[in-house]
């Protein structure tokens, strides 16, 4: 009874698996990254394949292959047909013949991996048919085969949530000047992935038993750890760029980049997926770093003369406001508002006031820099040096001048007096005469004409 039958069902299946089927991927959407193929209209009353073998692709069969899918065709764990190019794709090399499809001259399916056994020489057709009823009869009376049309959507993956769970470092080399400043960033938002090598996705993280979509919510968990991973590392980066740790919200493009440097390496290369962007949806501090921000935008508003200037005439206005409430009267609140203003001016023109007496002691020491005498030997040496540093010699003395004159003592002068030991200046024996000659002595020797009382 038991040959009988695994006989009936032997041809049974294989008369059952001769209508060619038309599949399609069950669910797809920017939620779901693979799924299974599922026959096309399955349930219309006008189709006669009602008794067909589940997970067996007859040959000739179409599949659909939607925009921005791959399609993997698996027969016996083994993708044996691949392609992401949109429409209509004819299964050619399956295992399960049909007599309504016959695959062209010199396609050749091999046998078992270990045996080399069962191997089909142009699939399909009608001997191709007989052949697979009596393998199907060795077993039982039901096919070995186990086929499959597996989706992997290749569009991008949005809206996977992330949040870190307890809040992450971040060295901040902006706040104090000179100073890394540790930081604590807490933050939420989601990000988004691509499948850019479909095969190695499912190879790597595609389940191989069952016919359940992968989706979103199947990766999110597994995979958040390396993401906070990453992302702890990109902000580690965007410290080392000097970027103050209120302003992170806005580099998120950069963000993005630095965990992709990190992510791709791991998650491209071993599972066939990557980072594609990352959206910040808030972002806070813990309450040191707060307050840290507050004295850096405190600071930021003193650097500002303008502000500077607004802020005291602030102050000032409160202070004649509070001056008329005085319990010790309005004289007394002006007194102590004059004197805090002028406390305040002191303090105002402090560096000023430095800045002036520093700008005169650098012009009288560079004026002082710029006078001096030059030896004979080419060497310039300052005023109060008397000796050449080069060559030794002696300072010359200066010239004097017309109206100058030089006194017993050395001094040379050009007054009555010499300043040095009070001398009085020697009268000039010598004169000119009106008529050109040179005389000595009151009288001209040669005219006779008196010395005029202007004479020198």
């Amino acid at each position: 009874m038991g040959i009988i039958k695994a006989a009936a069902g032997a041809i049974g299946g294989a008369l059952a698996d001769q209508w060619l089927e038309t599949i399609e991927p069950s669910k797809m959407d920017n939620t779901i990254l693979a799924t299974y193929g599922v026959l096309v209209r399955k349930n219309d009353f006008r189709s006669s394949n009602r008794r067909r073998t589940e997970d067996v692709v007859s040959n000739g069969s179409i599949i659909h292959v939607p925009e921005n899918v791959y399609m993997l065709l698996v027969d016996g764990g083994k993708i044996i047909s691949a392609t992401d190019e949109p429409g209509y794709y004819q299964v050619d090399n399956s295992r399960a013949p049909s007599i309504f499809f016959k695959s062209d001259e010199g396609k050749e399916i091999p046998g078992y991996n270990n045996t080399g056994r069962n191997a089909i020489k142009r699939p399909g057709g009608f001997i191709n048919t007989l052949k697979d009823s009596w393998e199907r009869f060795k077993f039982g009376g039901t096919t070995p085969v186990k086929q499959q049309v597996v989706y992997i959507n290749k569009q991008e993956i949005p809206n996977i949530r992330f949040g870190t769970k307890t809040p992450v470092p971040y060295t901040d080399r902006v706040l104090v000047p000179g100073r890394v400043v540790p930081c604590k960033v807490t933050s939420f938002g989601t990000y988004s992935i691509k499948i850019g090598d479909p095969i190695l996705f499912y190879a790597g993280v595609c389940s191989k038993s069952g016919k359940t979509s992968l989706t979103v919510m199947d990766l999110a968990e597994q995979y958040l750890n390396e993401f906070l991973m990453a992302y702890t590392t990109a902000l580690a980066n965007l410290s080392s760029d000097m970027v103050l740790v209120s302003d992170i919200p806005t580099r998120t493009m950069e963000l993005g980049q630095y965990m992709a440097e990190v992510l791709d390496k791991e998650w491209l290369a071993h599972r066939g997926f990557y980072i594609q962007s990352v959206g910040i949806a808030g972002i806070s501090f813990d309450e040191k770093t707060e307050k840290l921000l507050d004295q850096y935008a405190k600071d930021s508003i003193l650097l500002d003369p303008n502000a500077r200037a607004a802020r005291m005439t602030g102050s000032i206005a409160s202070g004649l406001e509070a001056a008329g409430a005085n319990e010790g009267g309005a004289m007394l609140g002006f007194a102590g508002m004059a004197m805090g203003m002028n406390v305040a001016g002191a303090m105002g023109m402090m560096p000023g006031q430095q800045a002036t007496q520093q700008g005169a002691e650098n012009a009288r020491v560079q004026g002082a820099g710029m006078q001096g005498w030059t030896c004979s030997c080419g060497n310039k040496m300052t005023d109060d040096a008397r000796f050449c540093s080069k060559c030794g010699s002696k300072k010359p003395e200066p010239k004097p001048e017309d109206k100058n004159w030089k006194c017993s003592c050395g001094h040379i002068s050009n007054g009555l007096f010499c300043p040095n030991c009070g001398k009085k200046k020697p009268s000039n024996q010598k004169w000119t005469c009106s008529c050109g000659h040179i005389a000595e002595g009151n009288f001209c020797s040669q005219c006779g004409s008196k010395k005029p009382d202007d004479a020198e």
